[in-house]
């Protein structure tokens, strides 16, 4: 499974967006801030269990090169595990 526009980063930035927007919830008191960082905390949930698929089909494709055993497989470049 190819990892898109990388969603470790679309994690990240969606983060952000939650914090800006639930500052100026908590300090500014504006209820459509409130909103906007509930959409955000939505957004970043679907994010992680996207995330989170990527990462365990990643880790069948590794266990199907290594033959289930444990440890790196030794015809694999260091490079794909970064």
């Amino acid at each position: 499974m190819e990892i898109k526009e990388d969603t470790h980063e679309l994690i990240i930035k969606a983060c952000q967006e939650y914090f800006k927007w639930q500052g100026r919830f908590e300090h500014k008191g504006s209820d459509d801030a409130g909103v906007k960082a509930r959409n955000w905390l939505s957004e970043i949930k679907r994010l992680c269990l996207l995330r989170r698929l990527e990462i365990q089909e990643k880790r069948k494709q590794r266990r199907k090169l290594r033959n289930s055993k444990n440890g790196r497989p030794k015809d694999i470049i260091k490079d794909e595990y970064i």
